[in-house]
């Protein structure tokens, strides 16, 4: 069974998904983030992308939408809107998840986050700007697990694929399936 932290979640002070299933509470421990982001010369660009995307556009900076920017840019992974509003809830709860959302819009179409539906149904984001290195990602069915991988093999491969079938190939995504070792283990 998945469990899906965007339906009914409460975070405990812990950052532990507190989860209501028609009656039924479970708790889940969000999947621990792959670190997080140091402030460096590609969070500054990102940060200066973001300025020049919102003046470009006519839109204003505003606290709130710094806040979520900067908590965004922190944490690596991919994060839910809920999910990145849970974690900005605990100190700023005055940010709406209304607000969340429209920010990772903006950040989306500024090119600095990416949309990731991944077979769970879910829209997720992960940071995408100055510094990222382009990944795939292989996914447990079972417990949602996201693990993100490089290959250059497979990289070359695609591109020689597209080539052969005449297209300019301008973005791609690969992503596996399948049932990660912990789960497999549990279900033995």
């Amino acid at each position: 069974m998945v469990l899906r932290p965007d339906m009914g979640t409460k975070v405990d002070p812990r950052g532990v998904f507190l989860l209501n299933y028609g009656g039924v509470s479970s708790s889940l421990k969000p999947a621990e983030p792959k670190g997080i982001m140091p402030k460096t010369s590609a969070t500054n660009q990102a940060l200066k992308k973001y300025s020049e995307y919102l003046s470009r556009n006519g839109l204003k900076s505003t606290v709130q939408r710094d806040i979520i920017i900067n908590e965004f840019l922190r944490v690596k992974g991919h994060l839910s809107v809920d999910e990145l509003h849970s974690r900005l809830k605990l100190s700023h709860s005055s940010i709406g998840l209304a607000t969340v959302y429209r920010t990772l819009k903006i950040l989306s179409d500024a090119g600095l986050a990416h949309e990731r539906r991944f077979q769970d149904g879910y829209t997720r984001y992960e940071y995408t700007g100055p510094g990222d290195v382009h990944h795939d990602h292989i996914v447990c069915v079972s417990c949602g697990l996201v693990e993100e991988f490089e290959n250059p093999e497979i990289e070359e491969l695609q591109k020689k694929e597209a080539e052969r079938h005449r297209f300019k190939m301008l973005d791609h995504k690969f992503e596996i399936y399948g049932i990660c070792k912990e789960c497999q283990d549990n279900a033995e």
